[in-house]
Protein backbone atom coordinates (compact mmCIF):
# COMPACT_ATOMS: atom_id res chain seq x y z
CA UNK A 1 0.00 0.00 0.00
CA UNK A 2 1.06 3.45 -0.82
CA UNK A 3 1.40 6.41 0.98
CA UNK A 4 -1.30 8.07 -1.07
CA UNK A 5 -3.60 4.98 0.02
CA UNK A 6 -2.58 5.02 3.14
CA UNK A 7 -3.77 8.44 3.62
CA UNK A 8 -6.92 7.84 1.40
CA UNK A 9 -7.81 4.58 4.09
CA UNK A 10 -7.63 7.08 7.18
CA UNK A 11 -9.76 9.61 5.24
CA UNK A 12 -12.23 6.92 4.27
CA UNK A 13 -12.16 5.69 7.51
CA UNK A 14 -13.04 9.55 9.40
CA UNK A 15 -15.75 9.36 6.87
CA UNK A 16 -17.83 6.16 7.85
CA UNK A 17 -17.25 7.20 11.06
CA UNK A 18 -18.99 10.86 10.85
CA UNK A 19 -21.63 9.35 8.64
CA UNK A 20 -22.17 5.35 9.76
CA UNK A 21 -25.40 5.62 11.12
CA UNK A 22 -26.84 8.23 8.38
CA UNK A 23 -25.83 5.89 5.88
CA UNK A 24 -27.58 2.75 7.68
CA UNK A 25 -30.78 4.70 7.82
CA UNK A 26 -30.86 6.07 4.08
CA UNK A 27 -29.14 3.46 2.08
CA UNK A 28 -30.55 0.29 4.08
CA UNK A 29 -27.22 -1.04 3.74
CA UNK A 30 -26.15 -4.25 6.10
CA UNK A 31 -22.38 -3.37 6.32
CA UNK A 32 -20.32 -0.89 5.53
CA UNK A 33 -16.47 -0.66 5.09
CA UNK A 34 -13.40 0.59 3.71
CA UNK A 35 -11.48 -1.77 0.91
CA UNK A 36 -10.76 -1.74 -2.84
CA UNK A 37 -13.57 -0.29 -5.76
CA UNK A 38 -14.10 -3.78 -7.78
CA UNK A 39 -15.01 -2.74 -11.25
CA UNK A 40 -15.70 -5.29 -13.99
CA UNK A 41 -15.08 -8.11 -11.20
CA UNK A 42 -11.86 -7.15 -10.67
CA UNK A 43 -9.84 -5.57 -7.49
CA UNK A 44 -8.90 -1.92 -8.84
CA UNK A 45 -6.27 -0.03 -6.84
CA UNK A 46 -9.03 2.68 -5.70
CA UNK A 47 -10.02 3.52 -1.90
CA UNK A 48 -13.67 2.84 -1.64
CA UNK A 49 -16.23 3.01 0.90
CA UNK A 50 -18.21 -0.35 0.47
CA UNK A 51 -21.76 -0.42 1.31
CA UNK A 52 -23.09 -4.53 1.99
CA UNK A 53 -26.49 -5.18 0.55
CA UNK A 54 -28.44 -8.61 0.51
CA UNK A 55 -29.81 -7.41 -3.06
CA UNK A 56 -28.10 -5.10 -5.46
CA UNK A 57 -30.34 -3.08 -7.45
CA UNK A 58 -29.75 -1.95 -10.97
CA UNK A 59 -29.22 1.92 -11.89
CA UNK A 60 -32.54 2.32 -13.49
CA UNK A 61 -34.59 0.61 -10.16
CA UNK A 62 -32.73 2.68 -7.69
CA UNK A 63 -34.94 5.82 -5.88
CA UNK A 64 -33.83 8.94 -5.34
CA UNK A 65 -32.20 7.39 -2.03
CA UNK A 66 -29.70 5.94 -3.56
CA UNK A 67 -26.12 5.24 -2.15
CA UNK A 68 -23.71 8.38 -4.04
CA UNK A 69 -20.91 7.36 -6.43
CA UNK A 70 -18.35 8.58 -4.22
CA UNK A 71 -18.50 10.39 -0.51
CA UNK A 72 -16.50 13.73 0.07
CA UNK A 73 -14.03 12.83 -2.49
CA UNK A 74 -13.91 9.10 -1.93
CA UNK A 75 -15.41 6.44 -4.22
CA UNK A 76 -18.02 4.03 -3.37
CA UNK A 77 -18.75 0.63 -4.33
CA UNK A 78 -21.77 -1.95 -3.46
CA UNK A 79 -21.30 -5.39 -2.80
CA UNK A 80 -24.03 -7.91 -3.28
CA UNK A 81 -24.30 -10.56 0.48
CA UNK A 82 -27.37 -12.21 -0.76
CA UNK A 83 -27.44 -14.38 2.30
CA UNK A 84 -26.09 -12.19 4.83
CA UNK A 85 -23.72 -11.68 7.26
CA UNK A 86 -22.84 -14.80 9.44
CA UNK A 87 -20.18 -15.92 12.15
CA UNK A 88 -18.37 -18.66 10.71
Amino acid sequence: MTHKDTELVEKAKEILKKHRQEFQENYGVDQIGVGYKITGGKVTDKVALIFYVKNKKKKDDLSSNKIPEEVEGIPTDVVAVPEGFRPR
